[in-house]
């Protein structure tokens, strides 16, 4: 069901007046109806409930008419970012070596992110090698969520002997971790000294780094 079609409906055939009577049956403002309809706001789920008792319709077929499905739509249905539901991770400009503890020296800016996109995340790191393509490529930047728990084949940053490194996590059957990589030039080893610092949670890059400037080029 199209929009213009759920206007008709509430009003007898008729386009013309339809959002405001629709927005006296919700005890709504006409200007917040039209707003759905123009494609500059989303009704929420509580009114979503109201529409679809209103119309006597599945609310999931409601959500479908003002949730486009279609390639090309003509707005972005945007929450504004606040302090309620954003959170700062600090992204750092290396792997430093102090990990899972860092200082402030070690954090090139701040991503301000709404709070469910990586839930439990603490920072962000770039990718500092190839072991984990094609997944990961050096440069992405990870999202890291701290934990001290080797988690079975999960790919995760961790601190051994040589230096940090990301690895997925491989446990043994006699409770020996083995560090793998997804790259199949690398070879999984068994680390004489393992520390967790975090899980991968999520990760992103940019497709035109070259015309990415650092935070210090602005």
């Amino acid at each position: 069901m199209t929009k213009n079609e759920l206007l008709k409906l509430i009003n007898e055939g008729q386009i013309r007046g339809a959002q405001a009577k629709l927005a006296s049956k919700l005890g709504l403002s006409t200007a917040s109806v039209a707003n759905w309809f123009s494609g500059k706001s989303f009704p929420s789920a509580e009114n979503i409930k109201k529409m679809a008792r209103a119309y006597k319709l599945d609310e999931k077929e409601l959500k479908a008419t003002f949730l486009d499905d279609n390639e090309f739509t003509n707005a972005i249905h945007a929450i504004p970012l606040t302090d309620k539901n954003t959170i700062s991770l600090p992204i750092l400009a290396d792997v430093p070596a102090g990990l899972p503890d860092f200082s402030e020296a070690d954090v090139e800016t701040f991503w301000d992110i709404p709070r469910w996109v990586f839930p439990g995340a603490d920072f962000v790191v770039k990718c500092n090698g190839d072991s984990l393509e094609p997944k990961l490529h050096l440069g992405d930047y990870c999202v890291i969520r701290k934990t001290e728990e080797p988690l079975h084949g999960r790919a995760m940053v961790v601190k051994t002997e040589n230096g940090i490194c990301m690895k997925v996590i491989n446990k043994l059957k006699d409770g020996t971790i083995e560090l793998r990589s997804t790259n199949a030039k690398y070879k999984p080893f068994i680390p004489q000294e393992l520390t967790i610092v975090g899980l991968i949670i999520g990760h992103w890059r940019r497709d035109d780094k070259e015309n990415w400037n650092t935070p210090e080029e602005h």
